[in-house]
């Protein structure tokens, strides 16, 4: 497997059920097809009425050439209203090597 370098992490933690709307419009109008979505939760901490409130969250982590990160983390940071107030969180990260993030051609079911 050939390792790739110059490439970038974007992490972005949004509120639940934001991230798989985020991953079809990165596949539907980017062609990026690098992303994964995890969940967790954890406790507000900005919002005094979510104050100590569980909350629950997607975690978005997308891998891509450092040539697009900046475009790409405009791209999301926007669409996902992370700009808004409680609308989440992102950062940026450099990665030392990755390798190709593919997923199987698997014909639709029903075609």
């Amino acid at each position: 497997m050939k390792k790739l370098s110059n490439t970038k992490l974007i992490t972005c933690l949004l509120p639940k059920d934001k991230a798989i709307k985020i991953t079809r419009r990165l596949k539907e109008e980017k062609n990026i097809l690098t992303e994964n979505i995890s969940h967790g939760r954890g406790v507000g901490v900005s919002d005094s009425s979510l104050l100590g409130a569980w909350i629950e969250v997607d975690i978005l982590t997308v891998v891509i050439e450092e040539s697009m990160a900046d475009e790409i983390f405009e791209f999301i940071f926007f669409e996902s209203e992370a700009n808004q107030s409680h609308g989440g969180f992102m950062f940026q990260s450099n990665l030392s090597s990755s390798t190709r993030f593919r997923l199987p051609d698997i014909p639709v079911e029903g075609e």
